[in-house]
């Protein structure tokens, strides 16, 4: 296989935290990337269970040929360096909820530099989505073929737009982020957990759109099958809470769910089957 040909639109390491016990302890002594997964294909209509290698991949994704026909990686390679630093924050965020747990401390406050770690993997999270891509590439295309430019330029052009898409302008998601009161949801129980997809930034509002800047909006991205980043309101709270609520777990794990484009991951099998039923049972009781 060619070097850095499969690329992960969710990285590896992050659907690693989306793994079970048992999974974990059968691939002990691989990469993480070999630990199995069980993921419900919408495609294929079931739950299926393989190696993270294998799910959310697609070839070359980050990467565009040079002049001389190699591959410029750059991209990807700078996505590597935000996931390792948020795979370090995360391990410290997880040992940190261990502690309130065993302690039965709560809003315990967070360090800004463990925040932004995360802040960071999913503010390109948001971006590295293939279909966002695609659309860009398109675009980039069609500029291209009317300057009379060859098309092959554009899948550079479109990923120096992905780098740049967020920063300044009318679409400056990072400070919109800045804004907001961000806190660390974690659970209490290892049966009680989150699940993700292939699209696992969710917003919702309940009295009309859910932008990122308009009030009310509230926006979730699971960190780990334990902890899940909810952002809501303008402040500066970081600190994290327990979730003793089955329901809003149910609720937000079926949010997840209605935003999967392709793939539905979680630690449970039969978890994830009753979701997507609960989400088909509930689509057809209003019709939809």
């Amino acid at each position: 296989m060619a070097e850095n040909k499969k690329q992960h639109y969710v990285p590896a390491f992050y659907l690693y935290n989306f793994t079970s016990a048992s999974q974990r302890a059968a691939s002990s002594n691989k990469p993480k990337r070999e630990t199995n997964i069980y993921h419900y294909d919408w495609s294929r209509d079931c739950v299926i269970e393989r190696p993270i290698k294998k799910v959310a991949t697609e070839s070359y994704l980050y990467s565009f040929k040079d002049e001389d026909g190699s591959y410029n990686h750059s991209l990807d390679e700078e996505m590597q360096r935000v996931e390792s630093a948020a795979s370090v924050a995360i391990e410290q965020l997880s040992a940190m909820v261990n502690d309130v747990i065993r302690t039965r401390r709560a809003a315990v406050p967070i360090a800004d530099s463990l925040v932004n770690s995360i802040m960071e993997l999913l503010y390109w999270q948001i971006k590295r989505h293939p279909d966002m891509i695609a659309e860009i590439e398109l675009e980039c295309k069609r500029w291209c073929l009317d300057k009379g430019y060859s098309p092959e330029r554009a899948k550079a052009m479109a990923l120096k737009s992905v780098k740049q898409l967020g920063r300044g302008g009318e679409c400056d998601i990072r400070r919109e982020f800045e804004k907001k009161n961000k806190l660390i949801i974690f659970t209490l129980k290892p049966e009680a957990h989150f699940i993700t997809s292939d699209r696992p930034f969710v917003r919702f509002n309940k009295t009309g759109k859910d932008g990122i800047s308009v009030e009310g909006t509230e926006m979730y991205y699971p960190i780990t099958s334990s902890m899940l980043l909810f952002m809501c309101g303008n402040g500066q709270r970081k600190e994290m809470h327990p979730e003793r609520s089955r329901p809003w777990l149910r609720t937000f794990n079926t949010h997840m769910a209605k935003s999967a484009r392709r793939y539905l991951f979680g630690k449970s099998d039969r978890y994830l089957r009753r979701v997507v039923r609960n989400l088909r049972r509930g689509q057809a009781d209003t019709g939809a």
